[in-house]
């Protein structure tokens, strides 16, 4: 009882869960998302693509991430520790310094000038084979859109999947565009079809290929912060409606022109009205869904970040 009096008044620290047990490849993973599947994460396939020659008993890497206490981090015996967040770190206040001083490199989406940080957004990994070089990735956002799911002519109206709603926007959308017509909710919130799982057996993809829009706001709002929802819709070959990163997602990417934003409360009548439009309108909704998804540099920009990451992470092997 003393000692826990004393933690909680700061005269003493808890004791670390942490045991340093790295695998067969010299690779240690902290706080990630999964636990079963270490192996199967896109870093992990990164570094046993492109350095696994390098890495030994004395060369050994952490990887980590925000779904664990912080202080496992700072414990690891890793030689070079790597920390990483696909999330937005105001909702984890003990990784807003992204681990600085506790690791050798920091990824993420927040754009910071920094020998020991490279930015590296969310999407990339949904997008992007972790083998892929500079000309898989201008092949792969050349054939990014899957436009052979559904023609346009015979697609439904909108949908939206997601599990939870908790700034409540997602529920603002889905009730303004049901205003014009049925929008079809198939994830766990707002659930009002069962097709996602029985039709396409939870293919998001191929699901939200079978609409006009797909309502794919972030969870919450911060420069930078672009997660895979907006890319999903392109993939889709339907329109996003979108709202996040201050509605300047990825603009070294994406061509803002090809999406829909919700700008706040006072912006709901002019995006109906367009909504509306599009949707009753096939000449003006295939003309919308003829822009380019992409900027013209965009492959040169995501090829960049990747190069960015390997020479630093180089530099840390050697």
């Amino acid at each position: 009882m003393l000692k826990s009096l004393l933690q909680k008044i700061g005269l003493s620290k808890p004791p670390v869960d942490y045991t340093y047990t790295p695998d067969e490849n010299h690779i240690e993973i902290l706080n990630f998302w999964t636990l079963q599947q270490n192996k199967e994460l896109w870093f992990y396939q990164y570094l046993l693509h492109h350095f696994s020659q390098q890495l030994g008993p004395q060369n050994s890497l952490l990887l980590s991430s925000v779904f664990g206490p912080k202080n496992r981090i700072g414990a690891s015996k890793s030689r070079i520790k790597l920390f990483y967040t696909g999330e937005n770190v105001v909702n984890f206040p003990e990784y807003t310094d992204h681990c600085k001083r506790l690791v050798d490199l920091a990824l993420g989406f927040d754009h910071l000038v920094s020998e020991d940080y490279q930015r590296f957004p969310l999407w990339i990994l949904y997008s992007f084979d972790a083998t892929a070089d500079e000309q898989e990735i201008r092949r792969r956002l050349d054939h990014y859109t899957e436009g052979n799911i559904c023609p346009d002519d015979q697609k439904k109206f909108a949908s939206l999947i997601c599990r939870h709603d908790k700034n409540g926007l997602r529920t603002i959308l889905f009730d303004a565009l049901s205003q014009v017509d049925r929008v079809d909710s198939a994830g766990a919130y707002l659930r009002n079809t069962n097709d996602l799982q029985e039709k396409f057996q939870d293919n998001k993809i191929r699901f939200n290929g079978h609409y006009k829009f797909s309502i794919c706001p972030e969870n919450t709002n911060r420069e930078g912060y672009v997660t895979e929802k907006v890319f999903e819709a392109i993939r889709s070959n339907t329109i996003p409606v979108y709202w996040g990163s201050n509605n300047n997602p990825e603009p070294d990417v994406l061509n803002k022109n090809a999406i829909l934003f919700y700008e706040g409360p006072e912006s709901l009548p002019a995006l109906q009205k367009q909504i509306t439009a599009l949707h009753t309108d096939p000449g003006l909704y295939h003309e919308f869904m003829q822009q380019p998804r992409f900027q013209p540099h965009a492959a040169e920009y995501v090829a960049e970040l990747f190069n960015g990451f390997h020479t630093k992470l180089q530099k840390l092997l050697q």
